[in-house]
């Protein structure tokens, strides 16, 4: 009960202290009688410049679009010749063309091969996990 009566005599005087007194209720209503000040902003001049240039995500990646066919390492060159022409254009052959496209392939072969080992040494170890059908294909064979 006293604990009471002690927080209620606190909440009391925390009252009374917030009250307003008289020179402070007169200093409030000049204030209010006064006109509002007006708040004068000029706006700033631009100094900057905003330039967006619109680009493709991945533009950098994608230099055909998706549905080309890109050409092959052994399509034949484009010429201006009509195919049913008779005429015999002869042109030479550049070793370090030929010998690029080689070791292209054998690079493309090679790193087939090491996708193929991965996956079969993947498929050895974890075809029990989830997921591990759809790269595995079923059941060992």
């Amino acid at each position: 009960m006293c604990v009471g009566l002690m927080t209620f005599w606190a909440a009391c005087a925390l009252i009374a202290a917030q009250l307003p007194n008289d020179a402070s209720l007169a200093r409030i209503k000049s204030a209010l009688q006064k006109p509002a000040p007006k708040l004068v902003i000029t706006a700033p001049k631009p100094d900057f410049r905003v330039n967006i240039d619109a680009i493709r995500p991945f533009a950098d990646l994608f230099v055909l679009p998706p549905w080309v066919t890109p050409p092959g390492d052994f399509d034949a060159p484009k010429t201006n010749r009509d195919p049913h022409s008779g005429l015999v254009v002869s042109s030479g052959v550049d070793p370090g063309v030929v010998a690029h496209s080689i070791s292209r392939a054998i690079r493309q072969r090679r790193a087939h091969a090491e996708v193929i080992e991965a996956i079969v040494e993947y498929c050895r170890d974890h075809r029990d996990e989830p997921g591990a059908a759809g790269i595995c294909g079923g059941p060992p064979r």
